[in-house]
């Protein structure tokens, strides 16, 4: 009897469907395949990616992890001892790619970044049809971004720079017509127009991520961009000026302080928005600080969708005649607090006649205020909101404490929401006996909705 020996399936393959295969690793990875035959030796040479870790390649620069590791001894006669640096490394790669066209390239280099090494890598990188380029870098000195990255890169759809990088382009460029997607996460900018300068070079740019910390002089961030639908921003810093016109916008986060320079216009289609602002203890003026929060929301009237964390609707607190905007078409709705804000609440809910989802959320961060400070009361005083009476199907409450403002609240809603299907109340954990009696109270609440149902996590 004959027996079947097992096939090698995989090593059969067209060249280029193993280089597909070996595209789903790290370049770390795909290269130790060139151990496995004659016939492997070189196939990872053909993978379109190439992402250079010096976290990856860590265990090449180390005695101890090498002296553990089974050396590697057929790269094309190249032996990997230790000591070698992260330079050598990626220049023989380099070497043995023999100039294969890439189509991402990622690069990740913290420690002793050489901004030389860096222009080479990314100007070889950018002579092909490249797709993809990532830089995550911190040099010594800040790296200028070659001028060739805007005229020879006409087929790059994601570009992501992070680091000691300095942004400053040309006064005329080819600039990027594929770009779609775009991350400056602390980046540095030449002058206060560079960053907007920047943006003309993407004509169709539809995801822009924004980080910016520390700047020595305020910069203009002008984003006007009819095929934007995502924008990311995270603003640790005062200096900036900021100017939003985007009619494709469909979701909107904002991270950090506010300016008091903010413009925001042609958001008719944004779906969603988060905000998570920042408060200053440095701003003497609170109420002129609150100002500019309510103001940033006044322009998001038309979302379907807001989260307010517990800081943005702390600012809220501090305007003197607050006056939100209608929200017609919100809703869901997630509001963050941490302390007696009952005004700012039941307006909000007053404003947004068709919320369907509502979703308080206790900052868990604030464990040191007392319960007094945490207490959450209604203004019965009001009017039912529209909402609670007719649309409000699902209500959550997370960092539940079964206090007794915060079981009045939810008495209150149970009454007034007629069409409430699910209300969820999530706690940290108690001992069973607080929470047989919590569950105990809300069994005795009256419903307006036959049909609700409470859970209690």
């Amino acid at each position: 009897m004959v027996r079947n020996k097992k096939r090698d399936r995989i090593s059969n393959l067209p060249d280029l469907l193993v280089s597909h295969i070996l595209s789903f690793l790290t370049t770390k990875e795909a290269v130790a395949t060139s151990i496995l035959s004659s016939r492997w030796k070189t196939l990872w040479t053909l993978v379109p990616n190439l992402d250079l870790d010096e976290d990856e390649f860590e265990w090449i620069l180390s005695d101890e992890k090498q002296s553990r590791k089974k050396k590697w001894d057929d790269w094309d006669g190249w032996v990997c001892p230790s000591g070698f640096t992260f330079v050598q490394i990626v220049s023989k790669i380099w070497a043995l790619r023999n100039a294969y066209p890439l189509q991402k390239f990622y690069l990740n280099w913290l420690y002793d970044c050489d901004p030389i090494h860096v222009d080479k890598w990314v100007s070889t990188a950018i002579a092909s049809d490249l797709e993809e380029l990532t830089l995550n870098i911190c040099p010594n000195l800040p790296f200028d971004i070659p001028n060739t990255l805007f005229n020879c890169c006409k087929t790059l759809v994601d570009l992501r720079l992070h680091g000691n990088i300095i942004v400053d382009p040309p006064p005329s460029s080819l600039g990027f017509p594929s770009l779609k997607i775009l991350h400056l996460l602390g980046v540095q900018y030449a002058n206060h127009d560079s960053f907007s300068r920047f943006l003309t070079c993407c004509p169709i740019l539809e995801y822009l991520c924004l980080e910016v910390i520390e700047m020595d002089e305020e910069c203009n961030f002008i984003i006007t961009l009819p095929t934007l639908k995502r924008l990311d921003l995270n603003m640790q810093d005062f200096l900036y000026k900021l100017e939003i016109s985007a009619p494709a916008l469909e979701y909107l986060e904002f991270v950090g302080f506010l300016h008091k320079v903010i413009l925001l216009e042609n958001l008719s289609n944004l779906v969603k928005a988060v905000l998570f602002v920042s408060h200053d203890s440095e701003v003497g003026d609170t109420e002129d600080y609150g100002n500019r929060v309510m103001d940033f929301i006044r322009a998001l009237y038309n979302v379907k969708s807001l989260h307010l964390d517990s800081f943005t609707t702390e600012c809220l607190c501090n305007v003197p005649e607050f006056d939100p905007p209608m929200f017609h078409n919100l809703a869901f709705f997630n509001f963050g607090f941490h302390s007696c804000i009952p005004h700012v609440l039941s307006l909000l809910l007053q404003r947004a006649p068709q919320l369907a989802v509502l979703t308080l959320n206790r900052d868990k961060s604030h464990l040191h205020c007392t319960s007094e400070q945490e207490s959450l009361k209604w203004n019965f005083h009001e009017d039912v909101p529209k909402c609670l009476s007719s649309h409000l199907t699902t209500f959550q409450f997370k960092g539940f404490k079964g206090l007794k403002d915060e079981l009045e609240f939810i008495g209150h809603i149970l009454q007034m929401a007629r069409v409430l299907k699910t209300m969820t109340l999530s706690s940290d954990p108690s001992t069973e006996k607080e929470i047989i009696r919590v569950l105990k109270e809300l069994v005795m609440f009256p419903r307006h909705s036959s049909t609700c149902q409470i859970t209690f996590n």
